[in-house]
């Protein structure tokens, strides 16, 4: 044969090899289809496919197999696998397994082929008898879910209640209540947080009720946060907030509670004499009594009864400036608030009260997220916010109190602000004519233009004298109503120092050097004291007067800056020896003849 005939010859054989091809694979799939349809109308192959609706395979020892039974007609080579929604293959749990007619049962651990867990979803299950040919997906899929749910706390109402009343909280939320939903009431106002009590409600329900008692007896005073722990289908737990025990950052407003008896607002600026001086009390309810005496003594200058819920009361035009104590009868207790008194005429020294750092550390729940708020954790807090508790400002009985007793004793004249009404003024403006300012309690907050004006009060020749301690290295903005942008410590002061904190053994602060002659009149040695803040002298600063456990890192220090003077105290005990420690008073004294110089 040549070879155009041989090419000729191939070239007609494979034409017809492909026509058979293709005319078997109609067949094939007309066949394929006549069986589908068949299968259709035939008695099934498998029967009561059941399986396990929900499960979850994530190791906590609650519904970790899927389990799976079906029923055979008629023994067979079975196959059974588990496929996803688009029928591939994730896991076999039988490969051509010879089985009897009757019931079989198997289970899933909830892991593919691969040895892994697949992805959360649903799974159907397949059965394949090689023998008859067939293959059946049951209709309804195994549930794996692995993820937790996520509960969502709404709301607590009220968001505040008077203490010792029996008044229930409700708490709502959003989520799975398929398995009854737990609460738990946690205290946050402690050293830290703790759970105080518990209540489960039905299943379905998404509305708890607090009766507001711990161990029977209604709740103690203070702030309150809650949580709910509910489960899946699949019994998998889930918690709002997302971790226990609750924490501030995962907080929602007014989805705790407080509760508290009758408090007072802070006045934050001081009030003139001869003015009226407003108190609103929160949760008052009936006449408001009150009284007004000087700071360290109960001897009642002034008294009254106010209606509805502010307590008026007009400062005696007489008083001398000064730091005084309103007390109202309100409720079961009294409460107590300071009340800076000013004169109009001028002193040559200004004692300042720091009532930022009074509202700064006031522990008031302000949004109700179950968290007290202060300038330590919050963004902002507002100004006119009650007293918690009642009670005066932390720090005022040990600051305030024993150095405003002490002036006077010693009938000495100054002028008082609060440091609200210092950075209002402008600062700068009010100091220019002062001799001397003294900071009397824990400056902690500071405007920043209230720092730059005393360190520039400083330079100038004035004498700027700090008895608090970790003072003047953070600022916060002050606006109409609020205190925001609290910064964290800087690591030196508006003065330039660097201070550091430690306790130890009782000792007393003796003297290294004294160019100022504050010391003058002792051996050197005065109070005893256990807490201490020391530092270096900042750099263009001349340390004239120390005193400490350390040379180079006293305690109390006074700083020639530019033309004037700074001086610390460096111990937040000095107060308490203030009135105790005649040779601490005596150093007093001193520091306040050259504050009025």
């Amino acid at each position: 044969m040549s070879g155009a005939a041989a090419g000729y010859a191939a070239s007609v054989s494979s034409s017809a090899v492909a026509r058979v091809v293709f005319a078997l694979l109609v067949a094939a799939t007309g066949g394929a289809f006549f069986v589908t349809q068949k299968l259709k109308t035939s008695d099934p192959v498998v029967k009561r496919l059941a399986l396990q609706r929900f499960f979850s395979p994530n190791g906590d020892g609650r519904k970790e197999r899927a389990g799976i039974s079906f029923q055979l007609p008629k023994g067979d080579r079975v196959t059974v696998d588990v496929v996803d929604t688009g029928g591939d293959r994730v896991r076999r749990l039988a490969s051509d397994r010879r089985l009897p007619s009757g019931t079989h049962r198997l289970s899933w651990n909830g892991r593919a082929d691969s040895g892994r867990v697949p992805r959360d979803g649903t799974y159907f299950v397949r059965v394949t008898l090689r023998e008859q040919g067939r293959a059946v997906t049951g209709p309804r899929g195994i549930v794996l879910t692995t993820a937790a749910p996520r509960p969502r706390l709404l709301s607590a109402t009220p968001g505040r209640v008077a203490s010792g009343r029996r008044v229930s909280v409700t708490v709502r939320f959003t989520g799975p209540a398929v398995v009854q939903p737990v609460f738990r009431v946690w205290r946050t106002d402690g050293e830290r947080v703790r759970q105080v009590a518990s209540f489960r409600v039905k299943r379905g329900d998404h509305v708890g009720v607090w009766d507001g008692r711990v161990r029977g007896r209604p709740a103690p005073e203070g702030t309150y946060a809650f949580s709910v722990t509910v489960q899946n289908r699949a019994l998998i737990e889930g918690t709002a907030p997302g971790r226990l025990p609750p924490r501030r950052d995962e907080a929602q407003p007014r989805t705790g509670v407080r509760i508290a008896g009758p408090e007072a607002i802070l006045p934050v600026e001081a009030v003139a004499a001869g003015a009226v001086a407003r108190i609103p009390v929160v949760a008052a309810t009936g006449p408001l009594p009150w009284r007004l005496s000087r700071v360290g003594s109960e001897r009642v200058l002034h008294r009254g009864t106010s209606r509805g819920r502010t307590a008026e009361l007009r400062v005696p035009r007489r008083l001398p400036a000064g730091e005084y104590v309103v007390r109202i009868a309100a409720g079961s207790r009294p409460l107590r608030v300071p009340l800076t008194v000013r004169r109009p005429t001028r002193a040559r020294v200004l004692v300042v009260v720091p009532a930022i750092t009074w509202q700064g550390r006031n522990p008031v729940d302000d949004d109700l997220d179950g968290f007290a708020d202060t300038l330590d954790v919050a963004d902002s807090i507002p100004l006119t916010r009650p007293l918690a508790g009642g009670a005066l400002p932390a720090g005022f009985d040990r600051q305030i109190e024993p150095l405003l007793a002490f002036l006077q004793r010693r009938r000495l004249r100054y002028d008082i602000d609060t440091d609200i009404g210092l950075a209002r003024a402008g600062g700068a403006p009010d100091l220019a004519a002062r001799s001397g300012v003294l900071l009397a309690g824990d400056e902690r907050w500071l405007p920043a233009q209230v720092g730059r004006a005393l360190r520039r009060y400083v330079e100038r020749g004035g004498t700027v004298v700090s008895l608090g301690t970790d003072s003047l290295r953070r600022e916060v903005r002050l606006g109409r109503r609020d205190l925001s942008a609290p910064t964290g410590p800087r690591e030196r002061t508006i003065f330039g120092e660097d201070p550091t904190t430690f306790e130890d053994l009782l000792a007393p602060l003796v003297r290294t050097r004294d160019e100022l002659g504050l010391f003058s009149g002792t051996d050197g040695v005065i109070g005893l004291f256990t807490r201490f803040e020391q530092s270096a002298p900042a750099t263009g600063a001349r340390l004239l007067t120390g005193a400490g456990r350390e040379p180079d890192r006293p305690a109390f220090a006074a700083y020639r800056i530019g033309r004037g003077l700074f001086v610390r105290t460096g111990t937040p005990q000095w107060g308490r020896a203030l009135r105790s420690r005649p040779e601490v008073a005596g150093v007093m004294q001193r520091i306040w003849d050259r504050l009025e110089r």
